[in-house]
């Protein structure tokens, strides 16, 4: 499972650098989220072919998307998130979601386990926008049913229902809503949130450590 082909496809998100969790890459935006626009956030799930569900995003102006996914035997896992100003409206919109066809391996057989991987975001608000990308470790309890973690400014606190993940992830005072798989191999999860003027959308994979 570990020899996955890789298909990162960053558009319109340079500087995606993976770094650790005390250096990661860090990009800041010319753009933000210009006064008059609302900021909205949400999951959803990705399209078969990993793409994100049509959105009608504006064609100009502030935009970004970036995706994670990996493919083997025809299998797409991993998450991908876009986000921007919708056509036609005041809205300025981030959504997030894990392919449906995100495999985490069996499920777990050990009580407890940790997972080492990588994360990618973008924060904006009124003033900027950040992406930052870099390294994360989780820490699983299945008798307890938690998924916990940190990285810096980015805060995991998850929960555990069979192979399903839910909770939240914190960034900078903005409180994401975060749905994924975890099993023995690895775990996938996307987050969307948002706060009043700002907004955070993003994802994470991380394997299992041996």
């Amino acid at each position: 499972m570990r020899n996955l082909l890789k298909v990162a496809i960053i558009l319109a998100c340079a500087g995606a650098v993976v770094g650790c969790s005390s250096s990661s890459s860090l990009t800041r935006g010319n753009g933000q989220i210009d006064a008059g626009l609302n900021p909205e956030a949400r999951l959803v799930t990705l399209n078969g072919d990993g793409s994100i569900p049509d959105q009608d995003f504006a064609r100009t102006g502030t935009s970004g998307r970036y995706s994670n996914l990996t493919q083997s035997n025809g299998r797409l896992t991993g998450f991908a998130y876009q986000y921007g100003r919708v056509e036609g409206t005041n809205r300025f919109l981030g959504v997030a979601g894990i392919a449906p066809t995100t495999n985490p391996g069996p499920p777990p057989t050990k009580a407890t386990a940790t997972y080492s991987g990588e994360y990618n975001l973008t924060y904006a608000n009124r003033n900027q926008i950040e992406r930052r990308t870099g390294t994360i470790r989780l820490a699983a309890d299945f008798d307890e049913g938690e998924l916990v973690g940190r990285a810096g400014r980015l805060r995991v606190d998850g929960t555990i229902t069979g192979q399903v993940v839910d909770g939240t992830v914190t960034y900078r005072n903005v409180e994401a809503d975060m749905s994924g798989l975890i099993g023995s191999e690895r775990v996938v999860a996307a987050f969307a949130g948002d706060e009043e003027g700002a907004l955070l959308v993003g994802g994470l994979i991380a394997e299992a450590d041996d």
